[in-house]
């Protein structure tokens, strides 16, 4: 069976060939003349400022995405990212949020950029985070502090005893086996992960209708909860912080990534847009320079130029990055998969190649990887008219087969790209399995 047929059999009956790959009416109305009136500008609430703290934080001006100047306003329901860290005091003074991402990669979760929204209410903070790391701590001079967390569908309200500092991050990504649908069902969505750590003081917690008396090691420190139920929401006590919520590397320091992101502020200030700095430096001679463009790219939502480097970059590990950064956007939340597969057919993608790309950027069940029409599709797909899917066929075949050590380019020659499949197929004959296969990285 072809990949064309795999792609497009109905459910029940890709249960082995499918499972092996990615298995008006209304009544007229009168409508008013339009007025002439220039509609109210709504005014800007706001709810905090840029701390004198060294990092990149974001918003999107307009159009285009503009760096936020240390000391700036910051204003309500405004999207804020940090790329890779920067900080945010809230407007009552008394609370810091800080925000991170995984530069040492200690955390469970791959946090490549987080982000967050401030909320105009009574409390020291209200904030929605929409991804990633955060540390929120109590710098009130003296006495608690109020706040509360919106996650996804979740509302947690929190007291912070005094000087008291609480981590979270919010991790999504797909669940293994699970396709890729244009219709999906209420359940098929990604699984979304929250730890919250409290690193010193004392918090009260009140999350789905319990309240917990928490506290830092050794004590009550742990809480987790998850989107699929039943989600275990009893604190856990842990006798040391983990390694993930401790300081990490600072931004400031002399380091590739740091050297890097002092470049992009450098292009960004230079009256050109964040989007354009990033792009500058897909190409760039370090290779962690391009692999921090690239998460850029995915962390402000630049799905043509991320779509552009899967396809079209001259770099292999370039490539390779972008496949990480898309897998990890489409597994931020509800939708988000619908709106590659959209961006994807704006780039001129066929309904076929973008429902391909799509179903390849999900992961294999284990009952996939178990079966022959798995490997045999990858394969085949080396040869695809696409070099988008090439290259996701190739990055699956490397982790689920990391012994056999068989180079391919996705924007190689045709003779070049047959020259690798046969050698795939001579490692993996048809009907069978690969001599060992491992479950493929998630990260």
């Amino acid at each position: 069976m072809s990949y064309l047929n795999l792609l497009t059999v109905p459910r029940r009956q890709s249960v082995l060939a499918l499972a092996a790959f990615v298995g008006v009416l209304g009544l007229q109305r009168e409508v008013p003349a339009a007025s002439s009136a220039e509609p109210p500008v709504q005014q800007k609430v706001v709810v905090g400022r840029a701390a004198l703290i060294p990092g990149a934080l974001l918003h999107k001006d307009g159009e285009s995405w503009r760096l936020i100047a240390p000391q700036a306003d910051i204003y309500a329901e405004d999207l804020i990212v940090a790329v890779p860290a920067g900080a945010i005091n809230s407007k009552s003074r008394n609370i810091r949020l800080t925000l991170l991402s995984d530069l040492a990669r200690s955390s469970p979760y791959p946090v490549y950029e987080s982000a967050v929204m401030l909320h105009d209410t009574p409390l020291d903070v209200d904030f929605t985070l929409d991804r990633g790391r955060v540390d929120v701590t109590n710098i009130a001079r003296n006495g608690e502090a109020k706040i509360r967390v919106r996650i996804q569908k979740q509302v947690w309200e929190l007291t912070l005893g005094e000087k008291a500092k609480v981590a979270f991050e919010l991790y999504g990504r797909w669940p293994a086996g699970m396709r890729f649908s244009k219709t999906p069902k209420p359940e098929e969505t990604p699984t979304i992960d929250v730890v919250m750590v409290v690193k010193e003081g004392e918090v009260s917690l009140k999350a789905n209708g319990k309240q917990f008396a928490m506290s830092a090691p050794v004590g009550s420190a742990y809480y987790h909860w998850d989107s699929v139920p039943p989600s275990d929401e009893t604190p856990r006590r842990l006798t040391e912080l983990p390694s993930w919520t401790r300081p990490q590397v600072p931004v400031g320091s002399a380091t590739e990534i740091a050297k890097l992101i002092r470049a992009i502020i450098a292009r960004a200030r230079d009256n050109s847009t964040v989007e354009e700095a990033l792009a500058s430096t897909l190409n760039d001679e370090s290779p962690s320079a391009r692999r921090m463009a690239v998460y850029g790219l995915g962390a402000i939502d630049d799905l043509p130029r991320l779509i552009d480097v899967l396809a079209t970059n001259k770099h292999h590990d370039t490539r390779d990055v972008s496949v990480i950064a898309l897998r990890h956007w489409i597994g931020r939340g509800e939708g988000q998969d619908h709106k590659l597969y959209e961006a994807l057919i704006k780039k001129g993608y066929s309904e076929k190649n973008a429902n391909a790309v799509m179903q390849l950027l999900h992961s294999f069940s284990d009952e996939q990887k178990a079966h022959p029409a798995t490997y045999e599709t990858l394969i085949e797909l080396l040869g695809h008219d696409n070099p988008a899917v090439r290259h996701l066929a190739s990055w699956h075949l490397a982790r689920l087969v990391p012994s056999a050590n068989i180079e391919f380019n996705s924007l190689g020659s045709e003779a070049y790209r047959q020259s690798a499949a046969e050698a795939w197929k001579k490692l993996i004959p048809a009907g069978k399995l690969p001599p060992k296969a491992k479950p493929e990285s998630e990260k």
